[in-house]
């Protein structure tokens, strides 16, 4: 198995405490499709990302026969399990049947943390990296995991670091060859959401009402004026019931699935969106493919990134009818300023951590560049 770096300490704890909130937001959710509640804003101009490789591959192709090996953290009936399948069926066409897709569901082979060291070490040919659980190690992945402008400015934005901008995109492929992987694609992941007992209007309106803010990322929310008390989501509905929190923030659809509108009623978006779990291949498995068997996955690859925004816009509409048929509430509608103010936030607490997780392992200048690349994509004017 390959040694990694430990970063400091510090530093992992602020990532673990993202982990709670990132990796939960980007699995996704059911729901039936309605748009999501408010406008929310549309990514700054900049140049359009490019996607990864497409090298090719007709609908139908005969293709030399393969099996991958592939494990996933993921249940099969939720979304991010549904965009898996949807990359094994389309895999499967265009290949003229001639790829298939031996899969183990819901972490059973491998769970989150276990999934790095399969895939690095060959033990599986791919996973759906859940990469921030391991951003200590893969510093070049510890920019924002999240984004503003819907499922589809998420995509974008990850496009455009890892694959689109020949500087950051080199320095996040050595990083993943130093590790015996490669990355495929990113996918769309789920919405963010505020939730409170008491009912808001605006962002000063739900600090001002809070007394204790549940959270797994004090810095983020102490800087807008929140009294943070950390606690794991699966305590919060109790604590809801307690009078030990009366507003929190996570990933809508992990929200949505513990039942927190049962006890907390009021509710926005915040304004971002997750994406990753990345389809991630064991380099060397990779390299001894044929480039027709290399095209053609790239291929499926690429077209579910695109499938999985939509999905997930289909997902966030569902999350929200929910919340609101049993609530009776509308969602609040954040206004332009609030919304970021939430990114700004946001952005800056991800990146202290970024960067002292990266420069325990010398690579604080091309991080910086990432999170100056990831500032410039979505408009933010960082001063780092």
């Amino acid at each position: 198995m390959k040694q990694t770096t430990k970063p400091v300490k510090a530093a992992l704890i602020v990532l673990l405490a993202a982990l709670m909130a990132l990796a939960m937001a980007a699995c996704g959710g059911g729901g039936s499709p309605a748009p999501p509640a408010g406008d929310e804003p549309a990514p700054p101009a900049a140049d359009e990302p490019a996607p990864p490789a497409d090298t090719g591959g007709d609908e139908g192709a005969e293709a030399e026969p393969l099996v991958i090996n592939f494990s996933s953290t993921m249940n099969q009936a939720e979304t991010g399990g549904q965009i898996i399948q949807h990359f094994i069926d389309n895999l499967g066409a265009i290949s003229g049947g001639n790829i298939t897709v031996n899969i183990t569901w819901g972490g059973t082979l491998f769970d989150t943390m276990g999934e790095f060291d399969a895939v690095s070490d060959g033990a599986v040919n791919m996973v759906a990296l859940g990469h921030m659980p391991h951003t200590g190690t893969l510093n070049y992945l510890g920019f924002p995991g999240f984004a503003p402008g819907g499922p589809e400015g998420a995509i974008d934005y990850f496009n455009d670091i890892m694959f689109g901008n020949p500087e950051t995109s080199a320095l996040v492929d050595a990083e993943a060859e130093s590790f015996g992987i490669k990355y495929l694609n990113a996918i769309a992941g789920g919405a963010n959401a505020l939730c409170a007992k008491f009912e808001f209007t605006d962002l000063d309106s739900l600090v001002a009402g809070s007394a204790a803010f549940a959270n797994f990322m004090p810095p983020q929310w102490e800087s807008l004026g929140f009294h943070v008390v950390p606690l794991p989501p699966p305590d919060i509905y109790d604590a809801f019931n307690r009078g030990m929190c009366d507003a929190t923030q996570m990933g809508l659809t992990p929200m949505v699935s513990l039942s927190w509108y049962e006890v907390a009623p009021y509710w926005a978006l915040d304004g971002t969106y997750s994406a990753g779990n990345l389809f991630t291949v064991n380099l060397d498995w990779w390299n001894g493919l044929s480039a027709e068997q290399q095209g053609l996955i790239q291929q499926a690859a690429t077209e579910v990134s695109e499938y999985s925004k939509a999905i997930n816009v289909d997902a966030i509409g569902g999350d929200v009818k929910t919340i609101e048929d049993a609530t009776g509430n509308a969602f609040v509608e954040l206004g332009q300023a609030d919304l970021d103010r939430l990114w700004a936030s946001c952005f800056e607490a991800t990146s202290e951590g970024a960067l002292k997780a990266a420069e325990a392992n010398g690579k604080a200048d091309g991080m910086r560049t990432i999170l100056e690349e990831a500032a410039r994509f979505t408009g933010y004017d960082w001063q780092g």
